[in-house]
């Protein structure tokens, strides 16, 4: 595991990310015994899991409960089993990713350090030499932090990408919480989450409310909620003692509506998702005022059809694009949207080409300047001539112009469908391992 310090600056990736990611245990000095140091832990859709890494991690997560001032540590029988659950979940995950060819390049795992330094306000280039002067090994951290990469993105192409939130959702939170500012109740909150299998029983569903109950109970007694969760809970956050950090309501799923009725200090009765079983404590609260409107703004909606040119091209190659791209510009003056659409669906060599070129709609500093200048200076229904950037030939067609105002539902619709998102997120991915994990298989071994 990480220092407070490593650890802080690991989360600062986005929430929706966060939630995918497991947190991972690092291993520490080479205290472990010759007995384990080649025996192994558990195999997984057939590769093993070592036993001297899941107990560097058992050690190090002990390490983590000693220096967060727990008085009653489990024991090591306990830890050890925490450790393994974590290896195995991470495991499934990277399994699955390479099934999905999905990876995180050098290029990515770069772009997230430097995400690091401007988050925390570090010197570009610097993170690297603070984490030395920390006392942290710098590749470990990389290595962590490409897995949160990498698991973040499993999670928002195998479960995220599926989500569909309808128009209606929408204009309902936004009905609710943003057509009419005013000062809102936010809560810090913590929870516990125990997972469900997929198509739980009966009995599997009796058996978990029974260890809930007893995990409430012993929190009542005056356990730490947070070492419970430490311990127990099956959500990423359960590592930082199940802290779900300041949340307002909308940003939990309706089914949640109830912790937002709860006392600072109080305990939620057990609550059940498609995931599994939900515990919350509410740790703090503060009013917090309604954001400032910003300014009114226009926004295009517009098609391209883009041709690449590139350096490793000849002149007489480029000029070949370059025909081909007047001719198409041509063409296109003066015909139907849907007649571009399927026309960008045949030759556009952009992501947007199979969408029909549709780049949705976009305000100024969304695109390239010289994209901007032409999209904006088109009327609906327009084509432009050829518009060069550094991607290569574009033609532009706009579809619509509107002009939107700070406190419509327009100006909000994208910060709305990504809270919606995350809400879905938060039943989904916990139900989308449980099923990983359960179709796996898996081979416990004894380590000695």
């Amino acid at each position: 595991m990480f220092s407070h310090g490593e650890t802080a600056l690991l989360n600062i990736i986005p929430r929706f990310l966060f939630m995918a990611a497991i947190l991972i245990c690092q291993p520490g000095p080479a205290t472990a015994t010759t007995e384990v140091m080649d025996g192994i832990a558990a195999i997984v859709n057939g590769e093993a899991i070592a036993c001297y890494q899941v107990q560097q991690d058992a050690i190090e997560l002990r390490k983590q409960l000693v220096d967060a001032g727990m008085k009653q540590i489990p024991d090591e029988q306990q830890l050890f089993a925490r450790a393994m659950d974590k290896s195995i979940l991470l495991l499934v995950q990277q399994q699955e990713a390479v099934n999905l060819e999905i990876s995180v390049s050098d290029e990515e795992l770069d772009q997230a350090m430097a995400n690091v330094e401007a988050q925390n306000g570090i010197p570009a280039g610097q993170l690297e030499e603070i984490l030395r002067s920390q006392g942290m090994d710098v590749d470990n951290y990389k290595e962590t932090l490409r897995e949160r990469l990498l698991t973040g993105k499993l999670g928002n192409i195998a479960v995220r990408s599926r989500l569909q939130i309808s128009e209606e959702a929408m204009r309902e939170y936004y009905r609710k919480y943003i057509a009419n500012p005013a000062p809102q109740r936010e809560l810090e909150i913590s929870q516990i989450f125990l997972a469900l299998p997929m198509d739980p029983t009966p009995e599997d569903v009796a058996a978990a409310y029974r260890q809930m109950d007893q995990w409430r109970q012993r929190i009542l007694d005056g356990t730490s909620f947070a070492r419970i969760a430490e311990l127990n809970s099956a959500s990423p956050e359960g590592a930082q003692g199940g802290s779900l950090g300041w949340v307002l309501p909308g940003a939990l799923p309706p089914r949640f509506a109830s912790v937002f009725s709860l006392k600072v200090g109080e305990l939620s009765q057990t609550i059940r998702s498609p995931g599994g079983l939900h515990l919350f404590n509410v740790t703090n609260e503060r009013m917090k005022e309604p954001n400032k409107m910003a300014e009114a703004y226009d926004e295009v909606h517009a098609r391209h059809i883009l041709l690449k040119l590139s350096d490793s091209m000849t002149e007489a190659e480029q000029a070949k694009v370059r025909q081909r791209a007047e001719q198409i510009a041509t063409s296109m003056q003066g015909v139907s949207d849907e007649k571009f659409a399927s026309r960008a669906k045949e030759v556009s060599q952009g992501p947007s080409g199979p969408k029909g070129g549709d780049l949705g709609w976009f305000k100024h500093g969304a695109m390239l300047p010289e994209f901007e200048a032409v999209a904006f200076a088109l009327e609906p229904g327009q084509t432009s001539g050829i518009v060069q950037s550094r991607f290569g030939l574009h033609i532009i067609r706009v579809v619509e112009k509107r002009h939107i105002e700070p406190d419509s539902f327009e100006a909000h619709h994208d910060e709305i469908q990504n809270i919606l998102l995350n809400l879905e997120m938060q039943d989904q991915l916990p139900r989308w391992l449980s099923g990983l994990k359960a179709k796996a298989r898996i081979e416990h071994r004894v380590c000695r």
